[in-house]
């Protein structure tokens, strides 16, 4: 019955929606009639500025509904994500994603195969909230997208095949399969995805450093690396209605991923512009990571909508384990010594045990009040092992204890949180307050070195919302906002383990981070669907940043605690129909940044530098003849800074073309990077030394998606899990 409407179903411009369904039209006391399809067209706007967030509604616009999650994100003009997973918000970045309030526990290349994987059709809408409510984790300094679906089907068979593919200098390809079956009571979900994703770095590096005013040294680095990495993701879920007002839901999810990453590392060492000594390394790095995750969801509504509850029970358990052999010769200049070999191999094994309960209650009052409580208590252990071995012959190596290393941490998390919510005629106002309460238990040994220590800190997280709406007929309105939020250092961040990209470059983990806390309010005025202005001002404490120290000919990466970053911006959107089928979005911004630290005991970092910069996000949409859209994105950023770092200028240019067969069936061609200028270039600047770098990856990648759904659906209630704030730190 349902099909034949699906086919029949059309693209209608922008704003509306459009509803097709078979109906049974009863006459008392006569025989049935049967309307094969009925068109509903209504007005609802793309944007929706509601009290704490900007609602997204892709099916608003045709354009949107083409492609993947991925590509819907990179359609709106104030975010920006890329190949690699970085990710921002009006600016902002350290900004989670969640899926139906739900963490994806996913980061970089894993997170876009995970967005690529979601077809757009499937999206009922994109929340935007830069200060998420208190109900929400305190994690994420930047923000919180939420991806809404449409989910749970009551009776039948919902399913959604993918197929992509795409190549820059390297194949890369993300193909899968997601079906639904929904009877009386029950339903059963499952989905299963192949990806390969692939890059290279080539880093062309100098490091500069000052030994006293008559010696310059100079260290020039030519870094190639080539990676792939090949991912499986399964899901399998079923939820059982218990009765029109409870359900309860069981989700299992899978994930293995190998990373396999061979480098080519030369460096060229000089003294006042002599060159003394040269280095050629070669890297074999294998990382497999696998991540099993269960959830246990209970959910009930009352008769009248005037009460719900929700409960989550969760478990995931997360392992990998980095084994790396470097092999490296040395080759001195106008010296008397031989050329050397050395050979490193290090085995590092890292695992996490999450269990995490989490409750939410809603109740609506008498009058115009509501109220929403909920508690989460989390049980995190992590634990690591850094082992080397060196020698001067790849099969004769001996340990080297003055690298071994033992990290183990556990964390107890208890937040309860409660929320107010006051609706008025024009007046809408929310106020909320979130308290947690952390304990660590911290083990490190190093082979020179024990600390063993306890840590418990109590934070509150309050949450204040407010809008004015002057006229409601054209949208508009005044909204202010604060929240304060809290970054807790990923578990990698903490894993003392050494990484060697080549023997004098390395990465390390720093087991005595601290969590970062951030004070955010904003002030927006907003002009219906056409455009709004806003101010943003933050306070960071504690700011976790990427550092870099340079000590004789090594250079190590760490992560440190800067004591206190501040920042303000304004922002600017918009979004004109030029023509019928034309319109254009665009996004600017400018920001001041300042980074303040004095050296202490566990940091010896000295910074007091701030910068002004700027970033436009501009992108065209054009509707074709015979339901084709295009799509032309333009983005450019001035100078950025980040801490020790000035990335310097940055544009790109993307260009996607959709052709909509039907409602469930597209395929789309895109073009990311069309000129090949995503080169990042760094400057670095430090306490005796500067590195200037310039990074090109495989960003100009051109790319076909087939996607085709089948089937019906019927929406389900939003919900969140118990771990969804600390998965975000795998």
């Amino acid at each position: 019955m349902a099909l034949p409407c699906l086919l029949l179903a059309q693209i209608v411009p922008k704003t509306k929606q459009q509803l097709t369904d078979s109906t049974m039209l009863r006459n008392n006391g006569y025989d049935s009639k049967r309307i094969d399809t009925v068109l509903v067209v209504g007005s609802r706007p793309l944007e929706q500025q509601l009290l704490d967030r900007v609602r997204i509604r892709p099916g608003s616009n045709p354009v949107l509904l083409n492609g993947n999650t991925f590509a819907v994100l990179n359609a709106i003009p104030s975010i920006e994500v890329d190949e690699l997973g970085n990710l921002s918000l009006q600016g902002k970045t350290g900004v989670l994603i969640t899926i139906n309030g739900k963490q994806t526990y996913l980061t970089g290349t894993s997170l876009v195969g995970y967005l690529k994987s979601i077809p757009a059709s499937s999206l009922e809408s994109i929340d935007l909230m830069t200060i998420p409510p208190a109900k929400w984790s305190a994690e994420g300094a930047g923000g919180v997208i939420d991806i809404r679906l449409k989910k749970d089907v009551l009776k039948g068979l919902k399913g959604n095949v993918y197929l992509g593919a795409s190549k820059g200098r390297l194949w890369k390809y993300n193909n899968g399969v997601s079906l639904q079956y929904g009877m009386k009571r029950w339903s059963l979900n499952s989905s299963f995805s192949v990806a390969r994703s692939s890059n290279y770095f080539d880093v062309d590096r100098k490091r500069e450093l000052a030994y006293s005013e008559n010696v310059h040294y100079v260290i020039g680095q030519l870094n190639k690396e080539t990676n792939n990495t090949q991912e499986l993701n399964g899901r399998l879920g079923m939820n059982y209605r218990i009765d029109k007002q409870s359900s309860v839901e069981l989700n299992w999810n899978y994930l293995r991923n190998n990373y396999e990453e061979i480098g080519v590392y030369q460096n060229d060492f000089s003294v006042d512009g002599t060159l003394k000594q040269s280095t050629a390394s070669t890297s074999n790095l294998r990382n497999p990571l696998h991540r099993n995750s269960i959830n246990l969801h209970y959910d009930f509504a009352g008769e009248n909508k005037d009460k719900a509850l929700q409960l989550d029970f969760d478990y995931l358990r997360y392992s990998s384990i980095r084994k790396q052999d470097l092999k490296t010769r040395t080759v001195p200049f106008f010296s008397e010594q031989q050329e050397q070999q050395q050979f490193l191999r290090s085995n590092n094994p890292f695992y996490v045990d999450l269990f995490g309960i989490k409750g939410d209650f809603q109740r609506k009052l008498s009058g115009p009040f509501s109220m929403e409580a909920g508690f989460q208590a989390n049980r995190s252990k992590r634990q690591s092992y850094g082992h080397y071995q060196k020698g001067e012959k790849e099969y004769v190596l001996a340990d080297d204890d003055s690298l071994e290393n033992t990290f183990k941490q556990t964390e107890y998390l208890e937040a309860i949180y409660t929320d107010f919510q006051l609706k008025l005629a024009q007046w809408e106002i929310k106020l909320g307050v979130r308290a947690e309460y952390a304990q660590f238990q911290t083990k490190i040994d190093y082979i020179d070195r024990n600390a063993n220590g306890r840590t418990q800190m109590f934070n509150l997280f309050p949450t204040l919302f407010g809008i004015y709406r002057i006229d409601k007929d054209k949208g508009q309105a005044v909204q202010v906002a604060y929240g304060r939020r809290i970054s807790r250092p990923n578990y990698q961040d903490l894993n003392p383990s050494i990484f060697f990209f080549d023997p004098s470059t390395s990465y390390q983990g720093n087991a005595q981070l601290f969590p970062q806390l951030s004070d955010n309010m904003d002030l927006k005025y907003v002009h219906g669907q056409k455009w709004n202005i806003g101010l943003s001002l933050i306070n960071h404490r504690n700011y976790i940043s990427m550092v870099h120290q340079v000590s004789e000919q090594n250079y190590t990466q760490t992560y440190q605690n800067i004591a206190g970053v501040k920042s303000a911006a304004i922002s600017m959107n918009m979004g004109k129909d030029i023509v019928k089928n034309l319109t254009i979005y665009g996004f600017g911004q400018i920001q001041y940044v300042h980074y303040k630290n004095i050296p202490t005991e566990l940091n010896d970092l000295l910074i007091h530098r701030g910068l002004w910069s700027f970033q436009s996000n501009f992108m065209m949409q054009l509707n074709l003849p015979y339901q084709m859209t295009v799509n032309w994105t333009n983005s450019y950023r001035t100078n950025v800074l980040y801490a020790q770092t000035i990335i310097k200028p940055l544009y790109e240019m993307h260009l996607a073309v959709n052709k909509q067969f039907s409602n469930a069936l597209s395929l789309t061609l895109t073009v990311r990077d069309l000129f090949h200028s995503r080169v990042l270039k760094r400057e670095i600047l430090g306490q005796g030394f500067n590195i200037y770098s310039k990074t090109v990856v495989d960003s100009r990648i051109i790319g076909l998606n087939f996607n085709y759904t089948f089937g019906l659906y019927k929406k389900q209630k939003i919900k969140q899990t118990s771990i969804e704030g600390e998965a975000s730190r795998l």
